[in-house]
């Protein structure tokens, strides 16, 4: 069978938005697993040439390079065009490549819904990798999107990799939260009640833990714990100034969502506890890797009990749990899995067979429909 030749279009202005996907990709052409990897930042060149400037540009790397499989990564932005056009041309190209997207952000059913662009690609995808599933993933394929398979986030190796200090590890908080203040211009809906329960959340914390209570964000100004914004790639130099972190309430409840946050925060050695979405012990064992709780109750009891705890015995709970985390859970291992089911999918197809189901190695446990609820794959069709 063809080894995979593949042009990836990275959301992003410059591929240093993305440097573990884009590490991740290089280390598995190093490796031999792919026989060319091509890049391109769309919006680099979208936003600066016009979208029709970027389609002609990726055909022209098809066409040049003989590319066989591309990969459109969080194409999810509201004001991007109509994508059909270029999608032909692209699919129309001498080498017929296959095509598979990834949806990154936790989008609704009737707010924040999925925008057109994904849609469209992901209806003329052969597979899509999802973030989350639940609600979105059967409101998709009920739409006509095919072979939704649950990818989660992973951590950025490139950012994230560096140990934690023992020797030097004086804590000045308890607990820390990172995390923005959110606000919604709709009264009702998912946006609006995310927001009313983080703040709940900081408020009944600074009650609590007052100034040994660290608030790291966007929105929190005039907050008495507040200790600024923190930038993305210095996350772990803010949890690793607290003995616990919490993750709080997120703004997003899909089956089996995590963001990339709870893989930044796991991969900072600092124990965490974090607010039970449904599913998500499919992927880490809830009291073992973090602590989940279902309401702040809950979860201030799991935060008191490591709190309770001597510093030398976190500190050896949160670094198997980074070690772990790196070596299983990087955006890396999540490139080499997205590239085995595509090649394991590829080769069936060219064998003229029907591709089965792809295995998700990265489950603790299978995940089968219940009571409702979706798998980890949906509308698998081969």
């Amino acid at each position: 069978m063809d080894s995979i030749r593949m042009l990836v279009l990275y959301q992003g202005r410059t591929l240093e938005t993305h440097p573990g996907y884009h590490d991740g990709f290089q280390r598995l052409q190093a490796e031999g697993v792919l026989a060319d990897y091509r890049a391109i930042p769309y919006f680099g060149i979208a936003l600066e040439h016009g979208w029709p400037a970027l389609w002609e540009e990726a055909v022209r790397q098809i066409r040049e390079y003989d590319i066989n499989v591309v990969f459109i990564h969080f194409f999810h932005d509201n004001n991007t065009p109509d994508p059909s056009a270029g999608l032909k041309m692209m699919l129309a190209c001498p080498s017929r490549p296959m095509l598979f997207t990834s949806l990154g952000d936790p989008f609704g059913i009737w707010l924040n819904r999925v925008p057109e662009c994904y849609k469209i690609a992901s209806g003329m995808s052969d597979i899509n990798f999802m973030t989350g599933m639940g609600k979105i993933a059967r409101r998709l394929a009920a739409q006509g999107t095919k072979n939704l398979v649950f990818m989660p986030n992973g951590v950025c190796h490139v950012r994230f990799s560096a140990p934690l200090e023992r020797t030097g590890y004086a804590p000045e908080f308890d607990i820390v939260f990172i995390g923005s203040r959110m606000r919604s211009r709709w009264l009702v809906g998912s946006a609006s009640w995310y927001g009313f329960w983080r703040d709940r959340l900081v408020a009944k914390l600074t009650r609590r833990f007052g100034s040994r209570f660290g608030l790291f964000g966007k929105g929190w100004k005039g907050q008495p714990c507040w200790q600024g914004f923190v930038n993305y790639d210095e996350q772990h130099l803010a949890l690793r100034r607290a003995k616990v972190q919490i993750g709080g309430y997120p703004n997003c409840l899909n089956d089996y969502y995590t963001s990339d946050r709870v893989f930044i925060a796991l991969a900072s050695g600092i124990p965490l506890v974090d607010y039970a979405i449904p599913g998500v012990e499919c992927l880490f064992e809830n009291g073992r890797d973090w602590r989940l709780g279902r309401n702040f109750g809950e979860m201030l009891k799991h935060v008191d009990s490591l709190l309770e705890l001597p510093d030398e015995k976190r500190l050896d709970i949160g670094g198997r749990v980074r070690r772990e985390i790196l070596a299983s859970h990087t955006q890396y291992h999540r490139c080499k899995q997205m590239i085995e089911i595509v090649q394991d999918y590829r080769n069936q197809k060219l064998a003229g067979k029907i591709p089965p189901p792809p295995a998700l190695p990265f489950l603790r446990f299978p995940l089968s429909p219940a009571s409702g609820k979706c798998a980890a794959i949906v509308n698998w069709k081969g």
